[in-house]
């Protein structure tokens, strides 16, 4: 009675199948609220031993047409039984049947509850194409003559991998970039979301960094199975390897985890879709263990975007930069800020210098470590340029208190400063490449002639100037005087390396007379009040009338020292 009622229901699920080929292959949700959970298809192969389909090869190489199969079988009884000794074959659309060879690695038994996989593998002479259209085990008894031969369950093979991703697309396995998606043949509570697809050049060249955000819908841990990604273009395909996480991942119900995944990629090559597969193995007779891949479903790209992380919301400078929140880099609790973009110049250099500060800020009440994240500032013409961090930098943030850091890049003079993107990247969790974790618009600030001196996080209100001629030994000398009122806003923390402001005396010619560079740390800081500089004319013993003063903030970078003119005084 049983037996009878799995013949039932396996013959339910042919038609079933038959009806719907790809549902038991790739299960596409439409909205946030649906299970990642669908029905895998089993049938009956013994009383206490069911079957299902994971993987059909059907690939040309070099040396014929590969034909490959893996089952898992399952023991649904209450004691271990064997695996059953069927001849495993399958038929092709033209009626010729082929039986396939075992793994060596196969399992013999399978204990009460559990499951096994099997694997199944021929190569045949032969080149033309043709489709795979049934599975069939037969149970053969040697001991009759002549042989007899029963066949004991027939499976219709509703979806094979002959490694062309277009089959994918013509079967429904195909969908749209960000859409979620669950491969329930591999992993019943994990869905998979396609969330980030950025172009970058390496050391090794070009290269497309696709992520994928898995998380576990279901009630138990699962174990990523061993997803693998190939980036399409219109002649070529390309292979990924998988960059973070490395290693076995599990994944807990509820957890999130995002995957990174790296392309090389040839110059000017644009990626038009993905596919995605899992790897299988096969050991063979001699023990080599022949490994080939699956495809599962298709990712189409959308042409027209270049960065597929979506469009970056602009933020304002003192602004919050959100942050992915799945990132390894900057630690829960540390809020990003970008205070300053100023564009600095580089006198003589055939360029200019853009820096940009960051207030890091500890909102919790223990010591956290100085996130060393990159910076990369990306055009309107979407020219990329990485920013090269201050020299030296903190490295722990103090409870409570905030910290601010330097980056400068080198720009071309061509460059105007708007419609800007600024990315934050993780340089150091898939190392050589880099991971994207936050990206908004920006655009270099407008700088302003007034009496409000700006080097944040200190503000200088200029009350007053002079400057007075003295004459000795022939020589003329020029006293500066400043009165400034000098503003630090609280709880902020400031280093050595910090800005400094440097002051120029300078004739109508624009020839400087003399220079004084003063820090706001440490023991001869500039602090509010009266302050004196002297300067020598060193150029000529001729007395100067028209004198300009000009007021900078100067930083020292990997590059050299940046200027940024905040003001300029005349004197006549």
């Amino acid at each position: 009675m049983r037996h009878h009622l799995f013949k039932i229901v396996a013959s339910v699920a042919i038609c079933a199948s038959l009806i719907t080929p790809s549902s038991a292959s790739v299960y596409v949700m439409a909205n946030e609220t649906e299970s990642a959970s669908a029905a895998v298809q089993r049938y009956a192969l013994t009383d206490s031993v069911e079957v299902e389909v994971k993987s059909v090869l059907n690939e040309r190489t070099a040396s014929g047409t590969r034909i490959g199969v893996v089952l898992r079988l399952f023991n649904s009884g209450d004691r271990m039984t064997r695996v059953p000794e069927y001849a495993l074959r399958v038929k092709t659309s033209s009626g010729n049947e082929y039986t396939l060879r075992a793994s060596e690695s196969n399992a013999a038994a399978i204990q009460p509850q559990e499951k096994v996989e099997l694997s199944y593998v021929i190569v045949l002479d032969r080149n033309d194409d043709f489709s795979l259209t049934s599975l069939y085990w037969v149970d053969i008894d040697e001991f009759e003559y002549p042989i007899k031969e029963k066949t004991v369950l027939t499976i219709p093979v509703t979806s094979q991998w002959n490694g062309n991703q277009a089959s994918l697309a013509a079967e429904g396995q195909s969908v749209a970039w960000k859409q979620p998606f669950a491969i329930p043949v591999l992993s019943l509570g994990l869905r998979f979301t396609p969330i980030q697809l950025v172009y970058q050049n390496s050391a090794q060249g070009p290269v497309a960094i696709v992520a994928l955000l898995a998380e576990n819908k279901g009630v138990l841990k699962e174990t990523l199975p061993a997803i693998q990604i190939d980036g399409n273009s219109d002649k070529k395909v390309y292979h990924a390897k998988r960059i973070a996480p490395v290693g076995e991942v599990t994944i807990e119900p509820g957890e999130k985890q995002q995957l990174f995944y790296a392309i090389p990629l040839e110059n000017d090559t644009v990626l038009k879709s993905l596919t995605i597969l899992n790897q299988e193995s096969f050991v063979q007779g001699d023990k080599t263990v022949l490994e080939y891949n699956i495809g599962r479903l298709t990712i189409r790209l959308d042409e027209k975007t270049a960065n597929l992380s979506g469009q970056p919301q602009p933020v304002s400078p003192g602004g919050s930069i959100p942050l992915d929140p799945l990132n390894n880099l900057i630690q829960q609790g540390i809020e990003v800020s970008m205070v300053e973009l100023h564009m600095h110049g580089a006198e003589g250099e055939g360029y200019q210098m853009a820096i940009a500060k960051f207030k890091l800020k500890n909102q919790t009440d223990r010591p956290l470590p100085v996130p060393p994240f990159m910076a990369e500032l990306r055009t309107a013409e979407g020219y990329s340029y990485i920013g090269a961090r201050q020299s030296a930098a903190a490295q722990e943030l103090a409870p409570n208190l905030s910290y601010v850091i330097s980056y400068s890049f080198n720009l071309p003079n061509s460059e105007k400063g708007s419609n800007l993107t600024m990315n934050l990247l993780d340089g150091q969790s898939a190392a050589p490449y880099r991971i994207p974790i936050a990206s908004y618009q920006t655009q270099i600030q407008k700088e302003t002639d007034d009496g409000i001196l700006k080097f944040y996080p200190f503000e200088s209100k200029l009350n007053y100037w002079t400057v007075s001629t003295l004459y000795d030994a022939g020589k003329y000398r020029y006293k500066m005087n400043l009165d400034l009122d000098i503003k630090r806003l609280d709880n902020i923390v400031v280093d050595q390396n910090f800005s400094k402001m440097r002051i120029e005396l300078a004739d109508s010619q624009g020839r400087v007379i003399g220079s004084e560079t003063v820090s706001f740390t440490g023991v001869n800081r500039l602090v509010s009040g009266k302050q004196s500089f002297m300067f020598e004319n060193i150029r000529t013993d001729q007395l100067l009338s028209h004198l300009v003063v000009n007021i900078y903030e100067s930083i020292d970078t990997p590059f050299g020292e940046a200027r940024r003119l905040v003001k300029t005084a005349e004197q006549r």
